[in-house]
């Protein structure tokens, strides 16, 4: 697919900034000429016109003043000194590219990379998940196309299209209040949000199309079918590490431990169950996945296709990327240590399988010593009758404590408290049979992507899907029964002796 040329793309995209400015120039003239001129002319104006003729003119000024674009790299940068073999494969593919190298280039926690220019210096960004997917191949393929928009001038160009983009938005919303429909704000945003949409279309094609430029490079350069299987593996998983770090790593976090990051999202993506969802979003994207006019790159299936005619290249045989990297783990701890800042020292180290022990039991035996009523009196195997309890417990709870356990509604989202408090006490309930199991000799585990369990030998029960089951209706009471009844735990008491007030804790 021909790309238009670098001058033609600085022309659309200086073209475009101009009339937006222009769009932009003409209207708070219009404002002001409606707030001001009938004084002139003839002595008199409705004040209320003048008022908001000033104050929209005063919006759209305030919203057209750029912004200085500050860069703040997610990781730690990286030299040839102390990641000879990376900075060997990406010189590689400079070379190949005839482009001058990055100047900076940082390691990061994202399953991606990227490129960008700062004061005119080169800044490339690599992420460690991203190495611990994709094999040597698979990672050239990425950085050839990576190089490619240094090729192609997008790095230059994309900021000002950014900053742009920024201000259009910037002026809309200033336009734009919270249940305000007022039929000024309403005239005088609607050619902005007009503007912006069409300066987005514009500009999103030339992204695409610069994507496309990129990915023909990296086709060449390590071959087709390893640039196709790295945008198959990155479509399919790369959006499964915002889950896995909201839903394994926060958790941990704040818990003031520290896991091994890139290891549990390696073994969180070759999870059966992870793998098995993945492998439908590929299949749903490369069978359904079409292109908006307002997406910055094409689809997964039309990415494929444009690169089809291109030599497939040698078979991978390839090690994973993360060889290329010398002490991932404590690179990874470097990086880590920067994204938590002066309390990095606070943190201790833990294994992924000593989480379960280590967080969630000691979160467990905190929240039950927190809401001791909730347990009180009941037992592994009552728990069904406990959680059929659920919403008048929920009704008890909200008594004395109400104020406290309103706020905290309100800031997790549920403004009338009823369905937080009713999942606080199914977290405790569950908790407190963690508890039980573990005072009784289980084992409790969490590994990435698995619900936290309690384990003895080959018995396995994992008491926060059970008590989801239970109040959803797909375990019954009498199943559950004769389950803990043959485990000889069905009378053990959920309730313990109070733990100190300053207990540790998960957030």
């Amino acid at each position: 697919m021909k790309t238009p040329s670098l001058a033609g793309r600085f022309a659309a995209a200086i073209a475009l900034t101009i009339g937006f400015y222009v769009l932009a120039l003409v209207i708070v003239a219009a404002c002001l000429a409606a707030a001001i001129l009938p004084w002139v002319f003839r002595g008199s104006n409705n004040l209320w016109l003048t008022v908001i003729g000033v104050f929209l003119a005063f919006s759209v000024l305030t919203g057209l003043i750029p912004r200085r674009l500050r860069y703040v790299p997610d990781g730690v940068r990286i030299s040839p000194a102390d990641q000879p073999r990376l900075f060997a494969l990406i010189d590689d593919e400079v070379n190949a590219a005839k482009e001058a190298p990055p100047e900076r280039v940082y390691a990061t926690l994202q399953v991606n990379a990227a490129v960008t220019e700062v004061g005119g210096g080169r800044v490339m960004e690599v992420g460690l998940p991203l190495m611990h997917m994709l094999s040597e191949r698979e990672l050239r393929s990425v950085i050839a196309h990576e190089l490619g928009h240094y090729a192609g001038g997008d790095t230059r160009l994309g900021p000002w299209i950014y900053r742009t983009r920024e201000t259009i938005m910037r002026t809309v919303s200033r336009l734009t209040k919270a249940n305000d429909d007022m039929w000024s704000r309403r005239l005088v945003r609607t050619p902005f949000i007009w503007y912006g949409n069409a300066f987005l279309r514009i500009t999103n094609t030339i992204s695409r199309r610069q994507e496309f430029a990129a990915d023909a490079r990296a086709a060449l350069s390590a071959g087709r079918d390893a640039q196709i299987s790295a945008l198959r593996r990155i479509h399919a998983y790369g959006a499964a590490f915002d889950g896995y770090w909201m839903n394994e790593v926060v958790p941990v976090l704040d818990a003031k431990r520290r896991p091994p990051i890139a290891e549990g999202f390696r073994r969180f993506i070759a999870d059966d169950g992870v793998e098995r969802t993945a492998k439908e979003i590929l299949e749903r994207e490369l069978a359904e996945g079409t292109t908006s006019p307002y997406d910055s790159h094409p689809s997964l299936p039309e990415r494929i296709a444009a690169v089809q005619e291109l030599p497939a290249g040698e078979p991978d045989a390839s090690p994973p990327a993360i060889s290329l990297v010398d002490d991932p783990e404590a690179l990874e701890r470097a990086i880590l240590d920067k994204l938590l800042g002066d309390e990095a020292g606070e943190f201790q180290a833990i294994a992924w399988d000593e989480v379960g022990r280590g967080v969630y039991l000691e979160r467990a035996r905190h929240l039950t010593g927190e809401f001791p009523q909730i347990i009180r009196d009941v037992s592994v195997g009552g728990l069904p009758e406990a959680v059929a309890a659920i919403p008048r417990t929920a009704e008890e709870l909200r008594g004395p404590q109400d104020d406290r356990l309103v706020d905290q509604a309100v800031e997790a989202g549920f403004p009338d408290g009823t369905e937080y408090v009713a999942n606080l006490v199914a977290a405790v309930l569950a908790d407190g049979v963690i508890a039980a199991l573990e005072r009784a000799g289980w084992e409790i585990e969490a590994p990435p992507a698995q619900p936290i369990a309690a384990r003895r030998g080959a018995d396995v029960l994992q008491p926060h899907t059970v008590v989801h089951k239970l109040r959803g209706g797909d375990l019954s009471a009498e199943t559950w029964r004769d389950r803990v009844s043959a485990l000889g735990v069905a009378d053990l008491p959920l309730a313990a002796e109070a733990r100190p007030a300053d207990s540790p804790a998960a957030a």
